[in-house]
């Protein structure tokens, strides 16, 4: 495993902290965030090669 920082701006802390309310940790929240960003992005980088006709489905994957 990777230790990382983040540095969050100060305008972006209490709507981050309230997206993540419902999150066991702030932490957990992030995490899940970057995961789901990776798999988006894994996605969007294969869909062209597998022909999965993903146009316009976003966020919904």
């Amino acid at each position: 495993m990777t230790a990382i920082t983040l540095r969050i701006p100060d305008a972006m802390d209490g709507p981050l902290r309230a997206a993540a309310a419902d999150a066991p940790s702030l932490n957990d929240y992030i995490l899940r965030a970057v995961r789901r960003q990776m798999t988006l992005d894994a996605a969007r980088k294969l869909a062209p090669a597998a022909r999965l006709g993903l146009e316009g489905e976003g966020d919904a994957l």
